[in-house]
């Protein structure tokens, strides 16, 4: 899991969230987690471990100047707060309700890429900071309640304003590390009086956390190698593919 959340990590600028609540929930299912503390343990669990995959694949694309850090400073500010935001009305939805709605929207971007003549749009120049602020902000929201990084909903938007995809994947990764930063804190601190697991600090599973963060970490740079070597079209392609099984596998 860890390893694939890596790569996925640096390849496309997400957290790889798409990867380790999935295969969370299985896992916790086959150990007894009590099922109505399992969504919120694994989307915790993710973001945590999110923090070094996304750290690790951020600092790469910085090396390789793939970071547009003129972005990330307006979109850092709605993220700190839509991080939050997400966290505590991920305490009051029901989880099935929020996977449901979050896959079909991953779906319909999977769609998007993989047939773009389906859903064209067209590209816009950059708004303003306070726009950008406000759209990090609604983005941060969705993917703490869903444990992922923004990335795939983040890379989308960047590309529509006429950001390059490199970029837009460089760029994704580091407003990921924000997201897994303070999405991770808030369901700890959240989940601290609520989460009667053993291994559990808040509503961090440590096992798993461990295990994933150690290997999301080593491999991320060969995620980040990959998506400058590989064509656009290509990475175009790989991106509403990982959607596509993404949001079919939050939804069953």
């Amino acid at each position: 899991i860890g390893v694939l959340a890596g790569i996925l990590s640096g390849l496309l600028g997400i957290g790889g969230g798409v990867v380790t609540i999935p295969c969370l929930l299985i896992v916790f299912r086959w150990i007894g987690i009590i099922p109505s503390e399992m969504m919120h343990l694994a989307i915790g669990t993710s973001l945590a471990a999110m923090v070094f995959s996304t750290l690790s694949s951020s600092y790469y694309h910085k090396k390789k100047k793939a970071i547009d850090f003129k972005i990330v400073k307006p979109m850092g500010i709605g993220v700190i707060f839509g991080a939050v935001l997400g966290a505590f009305i991920t305490n009051l939805l029901p989880s099935n309700f929020l996977q449901v709605f979050f896959g079909g929207f991953e779906c319909l971007l999977g769609v998007r890429f993989l047939f773009p003549k389906l859903m064209p749009y067209k590209e816009r120049p950059l708004p303003s900071s306070r726009i950008l602020a406000g759209i990090s902000l609604i983005v941060a929201t969705l993917s703490t309640m869903l444990g992922i990084g923004g990335g795939l909903i983040n890379v989308p938007i960047l590309t529509a304003f006429s950001v390059p995809v490199k970029r837009a994947i460089g760029t994704s990764s580091a407003l990921s590390f924000l997201i897994a930063v303070c999405g991770a804190v808030a369901f700890l601190l959240f989940g601290v009086k609520s989460s009667p697991i053993t291994d559990a600090v808040g509503f961090i599973y440590l096992p798993a956390f461990i295990l994933i963060s150690v290997f999301a970490f080593l491999f991320a740079p060969l995620g980040v190698k990959w998506a400058h070597d590989l064509p656009i079209n290509v990475l175009k392609r790989i991106f509403g593919v990982v959607l596509l099984i993404a949001g079919i596998s939050i939804i069953l």
